[in-house]
């Protein structure tokens, strides 16, 4: 936006500064303003042109850390164990198994 605006600003200086101007002759020192001045605006809007970049957003990450379970607890689960009723016949309960 701001490249279209300073192009746009300096063809306006730039039209208006020739229409403006009569035909003269070297000796009254217009000509050489008008250049001077042209160099001028040029080398104004090199220097706004040519402004570094914004830097682009910096995302930082966390680190993620995986800790382990204490030691000192113990890890228990449910698991389905085959119970024995009699010397021929089981069934199955639920048994919590500690590690």
């Amino acid at each position: 936006m701001r490249f279209a605006t300073t192009i746009a600003l300096a063809t306006a200086a730039l039209a208006a500064a020739l229409a403006t101007a009569h035909p003269a002759r070297a000796a009254q020192g217009r000509n050489a303003a008008l250049i001077g001045g042209l160099a001028i605006g040029a080398a104004g809007a090199a220097i706004l042109l040519n402004r570094p970049a914004r830097a682009a957003p910096v995302v930082v990450e966390e680190e993620y850390i995986e800790r382990p379970a204490p030691r000192y607890v113990p890890t228990c689960r449910m698991e389905r164990r085959r119970v024995w009723i009699d010397s021929e016949s089981y069934t199955y309960r639920r048994v919590e198994v500690c590690e």
